[in-house]
């Protein structure tokens, strides 16, 4: 399985966003598959930057500060 970091996904999904290229066009261009994409999608519209990051990696506890110093 291959993993994206989360601007990679962000990338993706804002691509996705703007609205001018498809699933199928965005998942081809960046060699993902089209579930992954629009589950990114999903979790970004629904928790924003947070929605992109993955559960498993032990990188949340450093996004949670980033997002406080961002704030």
């Amino acid at each position: 399985m291959t993993k994206y970091t989360v601007d990679e996904k962000l990338n993706a999904v804002l691509e996705y966003l703007k609205g001018k290229k498809s699933y199928k066009s965005i998942a081809q261009e960046r060699n993902v598959g089209l579930s992954p994409l629009k589950r990114w999608v999903a979790r970004y519209l629904k928790n924003g930057m947070e929605g992109l990051v993955s559960s498993h990696t032990c990188c949340n506890a450093l996004l949670a500060i980033h997002f406080e110093v961002v704030k």
